[in-house]
């Protein structure tokens, strides 16, 4: 699928992808005017979370090995930055001129006097439950058992609350080690630890090395219990989206859909997953086998700017009633969304 190529004049505002994140305490600090105006005439720093970047950072990747920002005039370098949290602070202060955050965190960052909007959504949370117990298939099944996630409060003890929440289980009915990342895959092919909340890379990565005899396999996702959780936007500071600076981020839209567009042609599959696997530094065999889990969960929307209302005003809520943001200060959907920059981006 091919999208109209468009150049931009190459003036003002740039971009930056990067990761979820729980945001606070950064007000606007007075940033606008530096975030609103593009360093090195017009060039685009484009921030991605994670060191290395995480998976869902492969759609920034392949605009840029594929050259979808370059024949839109766009200059991007892209760069990796530790958190969404990291990314959040660097778009408010205006050393970098937008990114890809949780959605959790562009809703405290609003909250907080942060003026950042959302122009565009990558809605779909990569987030589930796995297990290498043959016995453990469902829901129920994990009640009583321990479970490895990141850490308190952190994204995957998050998602664990939500997956069990499908079920009736709560936080008492099962136990919790923090593990996270790299030594979670360790401990579930060592077997130290039998449940775990992993990403679909993960989950591979544990497939690959666990010995024989022994399967690990997936018990339920975030994405399919909880259709409304939103996982991250791209956002831009509001100040970019005014002026000859806004036809950057049309372009940057509109490269990045047609990033997706080519992700999810299955004659691209090796090609892309070569492309994560030299993002993420895990291996391609690896990459491949995780890369149609991503795809059918709708990380990556192949249509729709995925900034679905609900789904957005779904996760305000869940700020709210979670103790993250004061309603008194709660954003609401049309503070932190221009749908008119996709809009335009798809030749609407």
């Amino acid at each position: 699928m091919k999208f109209p190529r468009r150049r931009s004049a190459l003036v003002g505002a740039a971009t930056v992808l990067a990761l979820v994140g729980a945001l606070a305490g950064c007000g606007d600090g007075g940033s606008d005017t530096a975030a609103g105006s593009a360093p090195g005439g017009g060039k685009m720093t484009i921030g991605v979370p994670g060191i290395p970047p995480i998976f869902l950072n492969t759609v920034m990747y392949v605009g840029e090995k594929q050259g979808f920002f370059k024949d839109r005039g766009l200059d991007v370098t892209l760069r990796p930055l530790t958190t969404g949290a990291d990314v959040g602070r660097a778009v408010q202060s205006g050393e970098i001129q937008g990114g890809i955050i949780g959605t959790p965190g562009a809703v405290a960052l609003r909250a907080t006097g942060g003026s950042v909007v959302s122009v565009m959504g990558f809605p779909k949370p990569t987030y589930l439950l796995a297990s290498t117990d043959p016995g453990i298939t469902d829901c129920e099944a994990v009640k009583g058992k321990t479970v490895a996630v990141d850490a308190v409060g952190a994204p995957k003890a998050l998602a664990l609350a939500g997956m069990l929440k499908s079920c009736g289980l709560g936080k008492n009915d099962v136990s919790t080690i923090n593990v996270g990342g790299p030594p979670t895959v360790d401990a579930l092919v060592a077997g130290q630890v039998k449940v775990a909340v992993l990403h679909p890379d993960e989950l591979a990565t544990v497939q690959q090395k666990i010995k024989s005899g022994t399967e690990a396999h997936e018990i339920m996702t975030l994405a399919g219990v909880d259709p409304l959780e939103h996982y991250t936007v791209l956002v831009a500071p509001k100040s970019a989206l005014a002026g000859a600076a806004r036809e950057q981020w049309v372009d940057v839209v509109a490269a990045v859909r047609e990033s997706i567009a080519y992700m999810n042609d299955p004659a691209n599959l090796k090609e892309v997953a070569a492309i994560a696997a030299g993002v993420t530094k895990a291996p391609e065999s690896v990459t491949e086998a995780a890369m149609p889990k991503f795809l059918s969960l709708g990380v990556w929307p192949e249509s729709g700017d995925g900034l679905d209302r609900n789904a957005i005003e779904h996760t305000i809520e869940g700020a709210v009633a979670a103790g993250n943001v004061p309603k008194q200060k709660a954003p609401t959907y049309d503070d932190m969304v221009d749908p008119s920059v996709f809009a335009d981006a798809t030749g609407k």
